[in-house]
C-alpha cells in the first residue's frame, strides 16, 4: 500500500501537470506554438513545472517533498475537506449502486479472455456503457469511454475506406500498365509502313450469280495510302501511352497519401485511447482503468501495448520511477487491480481495528484506503456509524492541531484528555509533552516576573511577563498577576497612556513587544482590551506572515517572499518590519516584481494583451504567483466584456 500511496500521492496533487505532459507521439498532431505578447530579447529557457526535480514521498513520515517544500499528504487542508465530505455521507448501499455495480461487471466479463461470446462481446459490453453511465456515481465516465471507443471506430472506419480505395487504385494501376504494355509500338508500326509500299497488286475475283466483280489493289499508290494512314495511328498510340504513364503517376501518389493517412489515423487513435486510460488511473477510477485496458485489446492488434508517452515527461518519469520501465497496458490493468485489492484490504483492517477500539489506527487506514480509492464500492459501503465515529476524531485531532498551533494549552489539554478516551491507542506522548513544557516554562516567566515586580524592576517583570504570554498566551495564571501588579495605580495608568498614544500612532509594533505591560493595564477595561486583543491577534499573523515568507527567502523563493510580503503590506503598511522585508525582497525578486508593475501600467492604459503577457511572464517565474493569476483572469474579463459591447 505504501507503494500505491507513493503514485497516487504525487499524482493526486499533480494531476494537471501529468496530464499536460501526455502528447501525442511522432505522427501525430503538433501542439500549437505558445504566443507570448510581452516583449523579450530571447525566449527564456523553460523550466520545468515541478522544479529541478520530481515530487519524492517519505512512506516513514507520509510527506512529499515538492519543489523545497514538504507537505503531509494526509495532514492537509483538501484533504482533510474531502476526507470530511466522505465521512459525513451515507453509504452507498442502495439498490441503485448495487445496479450500477453489476452493469460494470457484465462489461468487465463480457471483455474477459474467457468470454464464450466470441466477437459478441466487445458490442455487448460497449451497449452497456451508456447504462452505466446514466448512474450518478459514474460522473458520466462511461460515456467518456463510450466516445473513445466511438473514436476508434470512426479511425478503423476510415482506415477500412482508405484501404479499399487503395486496391481500386491498385487494379487500375495493374489495368493501365497492361493497356500500355500492349499498346502498338510506333517504330513497329513504321517498318510495317514501308515493307507494305514495295509489295506487288493483286487481284480479287468474286462471282455471285451472273455477276463477276473484279478488283485490282496495285502495289505503289496504295501502299502510300496505307502508310499515311498507319503513321497517324502511331501518334494516336504514342499520346494514349503516354496518358497511362501520367494516370499511373497520379494514382500512386494518391495511395500514397492515404497510406500516410491510414497511419496517421491508427497512431492518433491509440494515443488519445491511452492517454483517456492515464486519466482514469490518475483520476482514481481504477474499475475505469481495467475496463478500458480490457477494450484496448479488443480495439487494437499491437502485442505490446506500449504506453506513448513523450520521452523525458514527468508523466513518462513517473511511470518510470515507480513502475521501473515505460508503462503498459497491462501493467496499468494490474496496477489497478492491485490498487483495488490493497483499498479491500485496508477496509478490512479499519474493521477490525474498529472494533478493538483502537480509532487512531482505524482512522488512519480509512483514510488511506479514501486516498487510494474513494470511488471504490469497498470504500463508499462503509457503515455511517463507523464514519461518524471516526469523523468525531478526525475533527478533534484537527482541532488540537490548530489549539497547538495557536498555543491554546488549556483547549489543548481538554482535547487530549478527550481523545485518549475515545481511543485506547491514541499517541499522546507528543502533544502531551509540548503542552507540560509549555506550562512549566509560563510559569517560570511569571514567578520571575512577580520576583522583579516585588523589587520594584518593572522592565524586568514586563520583560518576564512578556516572556510568559509569548509561551503560554491563555495561561489563567496571567490574570493573577496582572491583578497583582494592577494595585500600582502609578505604573497601570501610564501603561494606559502609552497605550492610546501607541494605537492613535497606528504603532502596532511597539504594543506587541511591550504586550506584557499593556495586558496588565487593561485588565478592568472591556474596550482596550478588545482593542489590545485586536492588535495583538493582527500582529500574530503578521509575524507568521514574515515567518513564511522567511522561510521562502531561505528557500531562494524570492517571488514568492515577496508575494506574501506585499500581501501583509496591503493590510498593515504601517509595521516596520513589513515595510522593510518589503523593501528588502522587491531588491531581490526585481524581474518578477517589475513584470507585475509593467503588467499593471498596462492595465491602467487599457492595453489588456500587453498587460496579459506581462502577467504570464510574471506567472512563468512563479507559476503558483496569485497575483499574477488574478491579473490574467482580469483581463480576461475586460476583454471579454470589450467584445461583447
Amino acid at each position: 500500500m505504501k507503494t500505491i500511496l507513493s503514485i497516487l500521492s504525487v499524482a493526486c496533487c499533480l494531476h494537471p501537470y501529468i496530464l499536460k505532459a501526455q502528447v501525442l507521439p511522432q505522427g501525430g498532431a503538433a501542439p500549437a506554438p505558445n504566443v507570448d505578447t510581452a516583449p523579450q530579447q530571447s525566449p527564456p529557457k523553460k523550466s520545468p513545472v515541478l522544479g529541478d526535480a520530481l515530487p519524492a514521498f517519505d512512506p516513514g513520515s507520509e510527506t512529499a517533498t515538492w519543489d523545497g517544500k514538504m507537505w503531509n499528504v494526509s495532514n492537509n487542508r483538501m484533504f482533510r475537506a474531502r476526507l470530511e465530505k466522505y465521512l459525513a455521507t451515507p453509504e452507498a448501499n442502495t439498490p441503485e449502486d448495487q445496479a450500477y455495480r453489476d452493469i460494470l461487471d457484465q462489461i468487465s466479463q463480457a471483455l474477459a479472455p474467457t468470454s464464450s461470446n466470441g466477437k459478441q462481446s466487445l458490442p455487448k459490453a460497449v451497449a452497456l456503457l451508456p447504462a452505466a453511465a446514466q448512474f450518478k456515481i459514474d460522473a458520466k465516465l462511461c460515456d467518456t469511454l463510450a466516445n473513445g471507443i466511438y473514436g476508434v471506430w470512426l479511425s478503423q472506419k476510415n482506415t477500412v475506406n482508405l484501404r479499399q480505395t487503395n486496391d481500386e487504385m491498385k487494379r487500375q494501376v495493374n489495368t493501365m500498365h497492361f493497356m500500355g504494355k500492349n499498346a502498338t509500338d510506333p517504330l513497329s508500326a513504321r517498318a510495317a509502313t514501308a515493307a507494305g509500299g514495295g509489295s506487288p497488286g493483286s487481284t480479287t475475283t468474286t462471282g455471285s450469280g451472273n455477276t463477276t466483280t473484279t478488283t485490282t489493289t496495285g502495289g505503289g499508290g496504295g501502299g502510300a495510302n496505307r502508310g499515311g494512314g498507319t503513321a497517324q495511328q502511331a501518334v494516336s498510340q504514342l499520346g494514349d501511352v503516354a496518358k497511362y504513364s501520367k494516370d499511373i503517376l497520379e494514382l500512386e501518389a494518391k495511395m500514397k497519401i492515404n497510406d500516410l493517412a491510414m497511419g496517421a489515423s491508427q497512431v492518433t487513435a491509440k494515443a488519445e485511447f491511452q492517454a483517456l486510460i492515464i486519466q482514469f488511473s490518475i483520476q482514481r477510477r481504477f474499475e475505469h482503468v481495467v475496463l478500458a485496458c480490457r477494450f484496448y485489446r479488443h480495439l487494437f492488434s499491437d502485442a505490446d501495448g506500449i504506453m506513448q508517452l513523450q520521452k523525458g515527461s514527468d508523466a513518462e518519469k513517473m511511470f518510470a520511477t515507480s513502475l521501473g520501465t515505460s508503462p503498459t497496458i497491462g501493467a496499468l490493468d494490474a496496477f489497478a487491480n492491485e490498487a483495488i485489492r490493497d483499498v479491500d484490504e485496508a477496509v478490512q483492517a479499519f474493521d477490525s481495528l474498529l472494533e478493538r477500539g483502537d480509532l487512531a489506527s482505524a482512522s488512519q487506514r480509512i483514510g488511506e484506503a479514501f486516498m487510494i480509492g474513494e470511488y471504490l464500492p469497498r470504500v463508499r459501503r462503509v457503515p455511517m456509524t463507523q464514519k461518524l465515529k471516526v469523523l468525531d476524531f478526525t475533527r478533534d485531532g484537527n482541532q488540537l492541531i490548530s489549539a497547538m498551533e495557536m498555543k491554546d494549552y488549556t483547549l489543548a489539554d481538554t482535547l487530549v484528555v478527550k481523545m485518549i478516551k475515545d481511543a485506547k491507542d491514541f499517541d499522546y506522548s507528543k502533544p502531551k509533552a509540548v503542552i507540560e513544557t509549555a506550562r512549566t516554562i509560563s510559569d517560570m516567566h511569571l514567578n520571575k516576573a512577580k520576583v522583579a515586580a516585588m523589587q520594584g524592576d518593572q522592565k524586568a517583570s514586563a520583560e518576564a511577563l512578556t516572556e510568559a504570554a509569548t509561551m503560554w498566551p491563555t495561561n489563567p495564571k496571567l490574570k493573577e498577576f496582572t491583578n497583582m501588579i494592577g494595585s500600582n495605580a502609578d505604573v497601570k495608568t501610564q501603561a494606559t497612556l502609552d497605550l492610546d498614544r501607541l494605537l492613535s500612532q497606528r504603532n502596532y509594533r511597539q504594543i506587541y513587544n511591550d504586550q506584557g505591560r499593556y495586558l496588565a493595564s487593561v485588565i478592568d477595561d472591556p474596550a482596550r482590551q478588545e482593542s489590545l486583543k485586536k492588535v495583538l491577534t493582527d500582529m500574530n499573523k503578521v509575524n507568521l506572515v514574515i515567518a513564511a515568507a522567511t522561510g521562502l527567502s531561505q528557500n531562494s523563493n524570492l517571488p514568492g517572499a515577496w508575494e506574501t510580503i506585499e500581501k501583509a503590506y496591503k493590510d498593515y503598511p504601517d509595521d516596520p518590519e513589513v515595510a522593510r522585508l518589503r523593501s528588502d525582497f522587491s531588491v531581490k525578486a526585481t524581474d518578477f516584481v517589475g513584470a507585475l508593475q509593467k503588467a499593471k501600467q498596462h492595465e491602467d492604459r487599457k492595453q489588456y494583451g500587453s498587460a496579459i503577457g506581462w502577467y504570464l511572464k510574471a506567472k512563468n517565474q512563479y507559476p503558483p504567483s496569485e497575483f499574477a493569476r488574478e491579473g490574467i483572469s482580469r483581463q480576461v474579463d475586460k476583454l471579454r466584456n470589450s467584445v461583447e459591447q
